[in-house]
């Protein structure tokens, strides 16, 4: 079974699921070499701005106080922001047989055949075909992705949905790791 929402601070802790290691930072993803498929999904250009604008508008604030600590807090305000908006990215993994979406995971063996969602058919499944009882990953700035069923019978999650800026090669990495599970 899927484990959509784990809270365990515990990497090696077991999931309610059963599973064990349900989080995954980014820092215990190898970034080269260790994965066939890695992607944070960054923020939007838009929010990038915002987090410039607004750290620029609270050092503002101090400038009649003191132009020097103004441009600190700026500063500081500005580089937080930046920080904190690589930090909550969700990252997607395919790497040692797990697909990883975020914090949740999956076996790649209880995946079935991934389907690459582009243009009319994201737009589609995010919003006529939407499937409530998905498990989604999707960022709204980012509009293509893919779709995959969950094939345990068990697992109430009907497949996992998740936004990402090269579905294909994503799909290739899946089926990849699917064909290495199921021949060991």
């Amino acid at each position: 079974m899927s484990t959509p929402a784990a809270s365990s601070p515990d990497p090696s802790a077991p999931s309610p699921a059963g599973h064990a290691g349900t989080t995954a930072s980014p820092r215990s993803v190898p970034a080269t070499g260790g994965s066939p498929f890695q992607e944070r999904l960054l923020p939007s250009v838009g929010t990038w701005v915002v987090f410039v604008v607004a750290g620029g508008a609270l050092g503002l604030i101090l400038v009649p106080v003191s132009p020097a600590l103004a441009a600190v807090v700026a500063v500081v305000c500005v580089a937080l922001a930046i920080a904190l908006g690589v930090a909550t990215s969700p990252v997607v993994t395919v790497s040692e047989g797990m697909l990883t979406m975020g914090r949740s995971r999956i076996p790649v063996q209880e995946l079935g055949e991934p389907e690459v969602l582009t243009g009319q058919d994201w737009h589609h499944a995010m919003h006529e075909g939407f499937e409530p009882l998905a498990h989604h990953v999707t960022r709204g700035w980012i509009h293509s992705g893919l779709r995959v069923p969950v094939i345990d019978e068990e697992d109430p999650v009907t497949a996992w949905v998740v936004s990402c800026r090269r579905p294909e090669d994503l799909s290739l990495a899946l089926r990849a790791a699917q064909r290495t599970s199921t021949s060991q």
